[in-house]
């Protein structure tokens, strides 16, 4: 990577809704038929349980049919008995039960779903998620360029010691996950062309493939990403293609196969070991043979581009380990959602390829044919929002059956639940009927044969057709033995038809609505769905009010499109979990830069005060209803907040000191070093909006019992340096226990002659106090005790072992996840003490250097700080023996005389203690450069873990690593040695000189007088010229004016403050006392010239 990355810390602000569902649309669905809980992960970052109270019962509603043709149509070994036992009787059974009669469906009375666990990992839109691991993990990829694994049954309260991040290898968004079932893989692709093929025994990346477009004018970028559960992988995007690779070949030769036939976005894939399944924003889904590479089946059963695509194991892929038959049959059903918000079940059970478990032979001889005319699809529901994600509830039925009988489907509304109707019956019809068709149009063309001379002629040809006469004689139409005749089998009611004289034939002119689709486009012209004469909907056999109970009639007849209204199975979801409408859409920040207004989604509109981390105001939307503000309301509601900000506005004028973004729904606060220090407040001002922090506040008396601090009005403070010491207030503390114990350790190994590691690799100090970033020392490299060196090769981990850890990724006979680095990962396995052997050891006896990502290592750490320490104590030792502990370099930013050291001044250092921020506050540390396509996930916590760390029964030793390792040095001057960098206002030219009195208005009097007999003021000099930062306030400037009257006026000697009886004004208006020289400049003066200010005393 090109330019040098660099760190930067951020932090999430926004209403919390742990309980609540996402507030933004979910992108991933997984569901875990194991524990029947299903998991969400949404554009807000967050990743949600979802459980069942009542547990999960199934009951059978609608109407079944009237014949149990499983035991009819198939054998035992689950293949097709021979075609001649009665093929004519079963096509006529499956048409009279299905004919008549509503779709069958199951679903459960027990749907009662609440949120139990919600994970706040993420500062960007997560894009996918994977169960892992027989369903005990989960694999989340991210927009913040990031990919976590939650160990989803560690008992562990603490967030942090069960969400583990994996290595950084991506550069830009993270789109798809796609999992490796044997081999416990997990594969991932992203906007930047990688796919990376991880261990997930050890989280670190084992290859990667770097795709390539055909066409150089398009990207490379993957939308969609699935494998074959052995060595290939498929991937798609905007280059209209699919790629597929070869795990096993080398990179330069591992894209085996391009797949042409899209002509837009491929947005979803699916695979199995027989075909792979796409869908594209050209509205068809492609069904790909692997044996010849080409196009087996097509769907063009959608109107609007094709964004989902769902199956029972892509679903839950835990499926697979409770049975390996699963995997090739999976493709039998499948569901797809466009983004015209369209979902439909497409039923594939008798496909060739799905009846028969031992190869692609059927009875017909002629699959291919066959199955061009096979295909069930059926519109399961049709929202008003696009279809996000789907993922199917699937149910193990008896012998080893996959059922899905409900669907999730995610909008940009909500989160909903549909069921599913069994669309069995209609598959064995289809298939049976093509099966009829095919023998009686062989058996015909035989006859014709016969009869032309090519083949001895029968001896009675009506024997030859006596096996079918029957039933060709329901599923013929004979105009003139009927005066009018039904478009419809098994009925023999009357329909509205006309006559057409001229050819005789009957034309049904009625009004049809269809759930059915044709694979090959519109309407289906095998089913409908209609209602006897004299029936309506209110006959309907069931009273479940979601679903189309209207019967499902066999068309012999085709009818018209244009005469059938296609409708949905689903007439409402189910259930419905609408998205709670707490996003932000809209912000504007005040000139104080710690106060900003936002607009939500529901309308109300709040103030945050960004630095207190903290909602202080809030305007809510009276007129706010159940739905989501349309494009006018909003509109209305950016005027309300254009006012409320003009009325809070207020005059500062300061730099920028952060960065406030719109991310996830929330806010996201960052710190650069290039800005952090670029705003200072006055504390009295501090005071004023928070009195916490005032030296005189109870939260601040106990550090000050022993320390003379006495802060003035014109004492300055960057607001940065308050809040990042806030933050890591308590973890600077167990630093200072740490270094305490270490001074004492090393004192101890000196006295007994052993040798530790000192890296060359961090000469971070010219002396004890100021921090120098070079790369060369003096001192070479020492070998480790015992001669043994520490590496960063991290072990593989023992799958499903019973070693006990805090750390462990799985709690007792769960996968355990460990690194051999002490700082490699957040995985670690170290004791819970700082007084452990092992952890000070690990430190004593490493150098701390390790690679935190592909492009960067940790050489601007905190680690490589406590290194250097470790170094000038060892060297201190050296040089002045063992006999008296060495003193700490730390310097803590404290009140507190416990962690100052007698060179120290009495400076005030306010903080905002914990109980005075949010304890659930998202903290991230991030690395950025231009060649990043957004800013890159290196570690995140929360507040509260950071808290914790001073409980002694508590030890978050992940999490100490993790700021060791990724806090930057920038970060770590202020909170472990109280080192701020000073950045130098920009000077400001202004001169001085007393108000021409004979210009006031006569009626203005100042000491009761007017104009030329006001007295002035005892000034020598006329004019005065100055140069001052800009952050000088009026208060000071009155100050000095008094400084330089020649003698005392008598509000001088009544000791008045001046700002109590002088004035300033520029352009003359008078200026406030809060007034700096940049506010004067920006607001009043207006001009890069040098700005003029005059001084009088105040007007009666």
């Amino acid at each position: 990577m090109g330019s040098k990355i660099k760190k930067g810390l951020s932090y999430v602000l926004g209403d919390s809704n742990d309980n609540e569902n996402h507030i933004l649309p979910i992108n991933a669905i997984q569901y875990s038929a194991v524990t029947n809980n299903f998991y969400t992960g949404g554009r807000d970052g967050t990743v949600k349980t979802w459980c069942c109270r009542n547990g999960w019962e199934h009951s059978r509603q609608g109407t079944p049919s009237q014949f149990n043709f499983n035991e009819t149509f198939e054998d035992s070994d689950n293949r097709d008995v021979d075609v001649d036992q009665d093929i004519d009787e079963r096509v006529l059974k499956l048409e009279t039960a299905i004919s008549s009669n509503p779709l069958p469906y199951c679903t459960t009375p027990y749907d009662d779903y609440n949120i139990t666990n919600n994970y706040n990992i993420h500062f960007d839109w997560i894009n996918d998620l994977k169960l892992v691991n027989n369903d005990r993990d989960l694999v989340s990829c991210s927009s913040d360029l990031s990919l976590k694994l939650i160990n989803l049954h560690n008992s562990d309260t603490s967030e942090k010691t069960h969400v583990h991040k994996f290595p950084n290898v991506h550069t830009d968004y993270i789109k798809k996950l796609s999992y490796f079932v044997p081999e416990n893989n997990i594969v991932s692709g992203g906007l930047d062309g990688k796919v990376v093929l991880w261990d997930l025994a050890t989280l670190n990346p084992i290859q990667e493939i770097q795709t390539h477009s055909l066409n150089t004018a398009l990207p490379n970028s993957i939308y969609s990403l699935a494998n074959n559960n052995s060595n290939l992988i498929s991937t798609g995007g905007p280059s209209n293609t699919i790629n597929l690779y070869d795990k096993r070949l080398s990179n330069n030769s591992n894209n085996i196969k391009k797949l042409i036939g899209h002509q837009d976005n491929i947005r979803c894939l699916l695979m199995n070991d027989n075909f792979i399944l796409s869908g594209s924003s050209d509205t068809t889904i492609k069904l790909w043979d692997l044996r010849n590479f080409k196009v087996y089946k097509n769907f063009d059963i959608h109107d609007d581009a094709v964004w989902s695509l769902s199956t029972s194991i892509s679903s839950s892929p835990g499926m697979l380990n409770q049975c390996d038959d699963y995997y090739n049959t999976d493709f039998k059903v499948f569901y797809s959602g466009d983004k015209g918000g369209k979902i439909v079940k497409t039923d594939l059970s008798y496909l060739s390829t799905n009846i028969r478990k031992d190869g692609f032979d059927t009875f017909t001889g002629s699959d291919d044919l066959m199955d061009e005319k096979l295909g069930v699809s059926t519109i399961i529901a049709k929202t008003n929002s696009p279809v996000i994600s789907l993922c199917c509830e699937t149910d193990v039925q008896p012998n080893s059956i996959l059922s899905s009988n409900t669907i999730l489907a995610s909008t940009e509304l909500s989160l909903n639940r549909y069921i599913v109707p069994d669309t069995d019956q209609l598959s064995k019809y289809q298939y049976s009927r093509n099966c009829l068709d095919y023998v009686l149009n062989h058996d015909n063309h035989m006859n014709d044969e016969l009869t032309s001379g090519l083949g001895d002629v029968a001896a009675d040809q009506n024997d030859l057709n006596s096996d079918f006469y029957d039933i060709v004689s329901h599923l013929s139409i004979d105009t003139n033995n009927f005066d009018i005749q039904s478009s419809f089998s098994g009925n023999n009611y009357p329909l509205s038809v006309h006559n057409v004289e001229n050819n005789n034939e009957v034309v049904d002119a009625n009004e049809y609505n269809s759930m059915f689709l044709n694979t090959g486009g519109g309407p289906s012209t095998e089913f409908v769905n209609t209602y006897k004469e004299g029936l309506s909907s209110k006959d309907a056999l069931n009273d479940l009010t979601t679903v189309d109970n209207t019967p499902v009639e066999i068309l012999l007849n085709p009818i018209p499109s244009e005469q059938i209204t296609q409708v949905p199975f689903n007439t409402e979801p189910y259930t419905m979990f609408p998205l709670i409408r707490k996003s932000i859409i809209a912000k504007r920040l005040f000139n104080n830069r710690r106060h900003i207004l936002v607009l939500y989604l529901n309308g109300d509109l709040k103030i945050w005060d960004i630095f207190a981390c903290a909602e202080i105001k809030t305007f809510p939307y009276e007129s706010s209803t159940s739905t989501e503000l349309t494009k006018d309301l909003i509109e209305d509601r950016l005027k309300e907040m254009e006012n409320i900000f003009h009325k809070y506005q207020t005059e500062d004028t300061l730099n920028t000191w952060c960065e406030v973004d719109i991310k996830s729904g929330k806010l996201l606060v960052t710190l650069k070093e290039s800005m952090f220090n670029n705003v200072e407040a006055y504390y009295d001002e501090l005071c004023k909006s928070y009195p916490y922090l005032s030296y005189r506040h109870p939260d601040n008396i106990e550090g000050l019992k022993n320390k003379e601090v006495k802060p003035t009005i014109d004492d300055r403070l960057p607001l940065a340096k308050i809040l990042i010491n806030s933050f890591f207030h308590q973890y600077a503390i167990y630093e200072w226990e740490f270094d305490n114990q270490l001074r004492e350790e090393l004192k101890a190994y000196k006295r007994d002659n052993r040798k530790i590691p000192l890296s060359s690799s961090y000469e971070r100090f010219t002396n004890d106090r100021s921090v120098a970033i070079t790369s060369n020392s003096s001192i070479s490299n020492a070998s480790s005790v015992d001669g043994s060196s520490f590496t960063n090769t991290a072990k593989r981990i023992k799958m499903f072992t019973k070693k006990s850890s805090k750390n462990n990724i799985h709690q007792d006979d769960r996968q355990t996840l460990a690194s051999a680095s002490s700082v490699a990962s957040s995985v670690t396995d170290f004791p819970t003490s700082i007084n452990g052997s092992s952890l000070m050891s690990n430190f004593i006896n490493n150098d701390g250097l390790i690679s935190i990502s592909q492009d960067s290592s940790n050489e601007d750490s905190i680690m490589s700080m406590l290194q250097y320490n470790k170094k000038r104590y060892w060297e201190k030792y050296g040089s002045y023996g063992t006999n008296k502990t060495v003193d700490s370099i730390l310097r803590i930013y404290s009140n507190d005389p416990k962690y100052s050291m007698p060179d120290d001044n009495n400076e005030y250092r306010p903080l905002f203690y914990p109980h005075r921020l949010p304890s659930n506050l998202l903290i991230i540390i991030f690395e950025h450069s231009p060649e990043l396509g957004n800013m890159r996930d290196l570690c995140s916590f929360h507040l509260e873990d950071i808290i914790k760390l001073l409980n002694d029964s508590y030890t978050n030793e992940p999490l100490i690593n993790d700021l060791r390792n990724y806090l930057p040095v920038w970060i770590g001057r202020p909170v472990l040695y109280s080192k701020f960098p000073i950045k130098e206002n920009p000077k400001i030219e202004f001169k001085l000189q007393e108000v021409d009195y004979t210009l006031l208005p006569p009626n203005t009097t100042i000491g009761g007088k007017s104009q030329k007999k006001i007295k002035r003021l005892p000034m020598t000099d006329s004019v005065i010229k100055l140069t001052s930062h800009n952050m000088l306030r009026v208060l000071k400037i009155l100050t000095y004016l008094t400084e330089r009257f020649d003698g005392r006026t008598p509000e001088m000697k009544d000791m008045k403050n001046p700002s109590e009886w002088l004035a300033l004004e520029c352009k003359g208006q008078e200026m406030p006392n809060n007034f700096t020289l940049q506010t004067i400049k920006t607001k009043i003066w207006k001009s890069s010239s040098e700005i003029e200010l005059r001084f009088r005393r105040k007007f009666d």
